[in-house]
């Protein structure tokens, strides 16, 4: 077996592992594995500018933008009010930190967008049924 098959077998059982914890989520783990990919996806977008590889950099945006819009639309602004508020501001403000181009500064503000994020994960894990 190739090194590169290897890697493939692996990437396989990930997606699966993945799939797997997303089918048997309810509401708040389906939160709290967005926020993980997310979080994951940003680690590796800075990781990518960190090696100037532009095109995995655009790639990992895509896919945290569109996390994020994911995490942005689940909002229920009749039932949370300013919180629902408040979190889209947060969301929309990681958004343009991570859209923002120019490499010089593009770790500092994509991981500015990691630590807000972060601290919203917490607050989540700290309020889910199942802890």
């Amino acid at each position: 077996m190739t090194f590169q098959s290897r890697i493939q077998r692996a990437s396989s059982y990930q997606s699966v592992a993945k799939e797997s914890r997303v089918l048997a989520a309810d509401p708040y783990e389906l939160v709290a594995v967005l926020f993980d990919e997310l979080r994951e996806t940003l680690d590796l977008m800075i990781e990518s500018a960190r090696r100037d590889d532009d095109a995995r950099i655009y790639k990992y945006r895509g896919k945290a933008l569109a996390i994020l819009g994911g995490l942005d639309e689940s909002l229920n602004f009749e039932a949370a009010g300013d919180l629902a508020q408040t979190l889209h501001i947060v969301y929309t403000e990681a958004a343009k930190r991570i859209q923002m181009d120019g490499k010089e500064s593009c770790i500092e503000r994509v991981e500015s967008a990691r630590e807000m994020i972060h601290e919203i994960e917490k607050a989540w894990e700290s309020i889910a049924p199942y802890n």
